[in-house]
């Protein structure tokens, strides 16, 4: 690149040269022109000089020839002087130069006899020109001229005037240049014999007056005008054309100077606007030839780079020879770490390394027989030559290529030859070889049982294990006889499902062992691939025929548990149910107060014994999951002010004030029967382990949920008990398992009915101070009020009663309470006895009781059903049942049923009754 750059230069070094020619000879033409001006201007200088001169002389003539030297002389001078320039004054002088008259009023008085101009005028009687002289100040420098005055006056009158004289200032030369003004950048100077400084035109300051500097000192000497490169009085250099005192015959040095920097600088501007296009044309061509240049050699050098790059990154080994010497031209480090050797400065075919052994035959070979060589050499080309080369590390094996290339006349001018690395290939199939022996070795020896079937799902191995259980072989037998019959479509399903989505799959048989038993097993199929490709699929087959009879005999345990629950909660309740309604029936025999007491204690264990089975039943019904909820939009405050009032005289019969704050009116999404229980086990709860203070039932709206809280002053919980309170049959501070505190389920009953909810439940308690539970519950939309109930009507006597159950006992509790409530009964055991009796009676019922589970596997709905429908109206019933499943209630909502459960107190079935019929029971 360089080369082509310094030959582009010399190029154009002859435009160069010229161009530098043509702007110095411009520059010199142009000082030839600036002396040339100067000289003019300085000749205009001189000429206007002598102009004012000759006209002094002319005015000087006409005033002697006048006769105005009278008494009147000076009237007439300062007449003149309206006339005159200001530079010129003129007067009359006497023969000792004293001033007469004057066009300037302050000359007339002086004046001196030794003035030479004065002199010579009366003694030559012609006109005279003196030298400048200074007046009135170091700046004013006035030209004096006389001329003798003849008129009026002789050689003795010493009084009259013998003389006219005129001042020429200086002043004149910087009125000329207000009048015709000089070039730019000219400068005039004056300067006497002495070279002192008489004006500088334009003025410079502090020079007038001033003597010339020694560098200046020329313009005082010779004889005639000259031309000079001087440095002015401002110290910039000028072209100056001057005129020495002994040439003018005025005793000045005239010199007019003009700015030769500024006077070049239109020369220096042209040739600079002549080098500009030169100049960009050079750059241009310059830039253009470099970056053409650099393009070229960038070129080659990233094609060089490249190669080298690419020959570098090359996994196989490239050696390029020349043909006939076998000089290495060009080689990568793949080559030389195939080889073992340094390959730069092989310069001869006999310098090449002999490294290799054939694979085919083991033989050595030699220098000759290498395949760059015999390219080379003979032109061989060699395709694919597997090569060995043996190192500490191991033996390195490679795949040789090599090719000549020739010229267009056929002769061989290079040879090429690549090595591909088999190392890796070779050491990773000797470990693919072992490590499928190792991986058939530990499939054969697992105890599991285990197959490899081919990609499209053929047998193609099965493992001892397998063949041990079956007591087959691969080829024995039909591939699925060992599969039992019933399961055997199941299989095939997944399996092809399976292997079209070319995913895992598995399923659940029952295999044949050895001894003709089926067992169940889980299979599992994985699928092996290999970059990306299905090669085979893997499957286990694990025996879990004892694990899964567990499990089925656990889940008919859980079925005889749930159906044991399902009796009990029928069987348990009906005896409990009757005990209620004769301990009821009881009150109005008993008259003693011992008596009364006796009952009370009674009514007390049996109230003990229901709250004791129903927590039982409500766990085991949530465990088994029977219970569903039906989510709806609740009002809060209805909810929490029933049970208020049901539990205030609770928590009053214990010296505790029960307190519902519920300023908010909020409605909620839950279950209204579910969400009551949790409430009503939370207040049962603060009731029983608070001896004193305040319990406080509150609702607050929380993080766009509600909050249900019940708030204690009881003894409050540990930490260490926190995590167990939720537990079944826990209870804090009961150690004595004191039955009247319950069994510890109320809080196991709340957390379970939290799960199924979705009601998160929070506990805060401090030992000693109390408690705070409260249960997060999601917003719903507000519901309209409902409708207030119509007040209850005192009961009429007469009213008549239909009581169905098929248990006796109960039967007659009921009839018993009802009687003592002022109604006519009618029982029955079933359905058809209960119509035909109100057939017999010929009256419509009131009110309707019937037990939900009758004989023959009818249903207390039925009964109640078909007495409405005897009746032609719809009789108010309430459905006493000990069964808790949603379907029950499901009914009895759909048919305008009441529902209670088992065992009920006759408090508890008043209430409903009123609630049905609007009238007290």
């Amino acid at each position: 690149m360089v080369r082509w750059l310094l030959l582009l230069v010399f190029t154009l070094t002859p435009l160069i040269g010229f161009e530098v020619y043509s702007h110095t000879r411009l520059r010199a033409e142009r000082e030839a022109e600036l002396g040339q001006e100067a000289v003019r201007l300085l000749d205009l200088i001189q000429t206007e000089q002598q102009r004012i001169v000759d006209d002094v002389e002319h005015i000087l003539a006409t005033l002697a020839e006048a006769n105005i030297a009278g008494s009147d002389c000076q009237d007439t001078m300062e007449r003149l002087r309206q006339r005159l320039p200001s530079y010129l004054t003129l007067g009359f002088a006497d023969r000792s130069g004293t001033v007469l008259c004057s066009t300037d009023r302050r000359t007339v008085g002086t004046g001196s006899a030794d003035q030479p101009q004065i002199r010579q005028a009366v003694a030559t009687g012609l006109f005279s020109v003196g030298e400048y002289v200074a007046t009135e100040g170091p700046r004013r420098r006035t030209l004096p001229f006389a001329l003798p005055y003849t008129r009026g006056g002789g050689q003795g009158d010493q009084a009259g005037p013998a003389v006219v004289t005129a001042l020429l200032d200086l002043d004149w030369l910087r009125q000329y240049q207000a009048r015709k003004p000089l070039p730019p950048n000219v400068t005039v100077l004056l300067a006497d014999r002495g070279g002192t400084v008489l004006v500088r035109v334009p003025d410079l300051q502090g020079i007038v007056g001033q003597p010339l500097p020694e560098r200046l000192g020329l313009f005082l000497s010779g004889t005639e005008t000259a031309t000079a490169l001087t440095e002015g009085l401002d110290g910039m250099p000028r072209v100056t054309a001057y005129s020495p005192p002994g040439a003018n015959g005025s005793g000045l040095a005239i010199a007019v100077g003009i700015d030769r920097a500024a006077a070049l600088r239109t020369v220096d501007v042209a040739a600079l606007w002549s080098w500009f296009p030169f100049s960009l044309i050079l750059l241009l061509t310059l830039t253009g030839t470099a970056w053409a240049i650099g393009r070229l050699t960038r070129q080659r050098e990233t094609e060089r780079s490249l190669l080298k790059a690419v020959l570098e990154h090359l996994r196989a080994g490239v050696v390029v020879a020349e043909a006939p010497t076998g000089r290495v031209i060009l080689h990568n480090s793949a080559a030389e770490r195939l080889i073992g050797r340094p390959l730069g400065r092989i310069d001869r075919v006999e310098d090449y390394p002999r490294p290799f052994t054939r694979v085919a035959d083991g033989s050595s070979e030699t220098s000759a027989e290498l395949p760059l060589v015999r390219a080379l050499r003979d032109g061989a080309v060699v395709r694919q030559e597997e090569l060995r080369r043996d190192t500490p590390a191991g033996p390195i094996t490679c795949l040789a290529d090599a090719e000549p290339v020739r010229d267009p006349d056929g002769c061989i001018t290079l040879a090429v030859v690549t090595l591909t690395d088999l190392t890796e290939r070779k050491a990773g199939e000797e470990a693919l070889r072992r490590s499928e022996t190792r991986f058939r070795e530990l499939v054969e020896n697992t105890p599991v049982m285990m197959w490899i079937n081919r990609p499209d799902g053929g047998r193609e191995y099965y493992n001892a294990a397998w063949r041990s259980y079956t007591g087959r072989s691969l080829e024995q037998g039909e591939r699925w006889s060992y599969i039992h019959p019933a399961d055997y479509p199941r299989l095939l399903d997944s399996r092809e499902r399976g292997i079209a989505a070319g995913e895992s799959y598995g399923f659940d048989v029952r295999m044949q062992r050895h001894d003709g038993t089926y067992r169940w097993h889980v299979c599992r199929i994985n699928p092996m691939r290999q970059n990306g490709q299905i090669i085979a699929w893997v499957g286990t087959a694990v025996d879990v025929h004892d694990s899964r009879m567990a499990r089925e005999a656990a889940e008919q345990a859980d079925r005889s548990k749930s159906r044991f629950l399902a009796a009990a909660s029928h069987d348990l309740r009906q005896p409990m149910q009757s005990m209620f309604f004769f301990a009821e029936a009881l009150h109005s025999h008993v008259h003693s107060p011992r008596g009364r007491d006796a009952l009370a204690m009674l009514e007390r264990g049996m109230e003990t014994l229901k709250g004791l089975l129903d927590s039982l039943l409500d766990v085991s019904q949530l465990d088994a999951g029977v219970i569903e909820p039906r989510i709806e939009d609740i009002a809060v405050k209805p909810l929490l002010d029933d049970i208020g009032s049901s539990y205030a005289p609770v928590a009053a019969a214990k010296g505790l004030d029960l307190q519902v704050v519920n300023h908010h009116d909020l409605t909620v999404r839950s279950d209204r029967n579910l969400l009551g229980r949790m409430v009503r086990n939370l207040v049962e709860n603060a009731i029983r382990y608070t001896e004193r203070g305040v319990i406080r039932l509150e609702c607050h709206p929380l993080d766009g949920r509600a909050g249900i809280q019940v708030r204690d002053t009881g003894i409050g919980i540990s930490g260490e008990q926190m995590s167990w309170i939720f537990e079944e049959f826990y209870q804090v501070g009961n150690p004595e398992r004191d039955r009247n505190q319950g069994l510890g389920l109320g809080l196991a009953i709340v957390q379970k009915l939290s799960a199924l909810l979705g009601h998160p439940v929070e506990v805060r308690s401090e030992l000693g101070k109390g408690s705070v539970f409260r249960i997060s519950v999601p917003l719903g939309e507000a519901a309209d009020s409902p409708a207030p109930a119509p007040p209850a009507r005192a009961p009429e006597r007469g009213r008549l009663a239909v009581l169905i159950d098929d248990d006796a006992i109960v039967l007659m509790g009921l009839r018993s309470i009802f009687q003592d409530w002022g109604y006519d009964t009618i029982v029955a055991s079933s359905t058809e006895e209960a119509l035909d009796r109100l057939r017999t009676a010929g009256r419509r019922p009131d009110v309707m009781v019937a037990d939900y589970r009758l004989r023959e596997h009818k249903v207390g709905t039925e009964a109640i059903l078909k007495i409405r429908e005897l009746a032609g109206a719809t009789i108010p019933a309430v459905l006493l049942t000990g069964d808790s499943g949603p379907d029950v209630m499901q009914e009895a909502e759909r048919h305008g049923i009441g529902l209670m459960f088992k065992p009920v107190t006759a408090r508890l079935l008043q209430e409903a009754l009123t609630r049905q019929t609007g009238t007290a029971a």
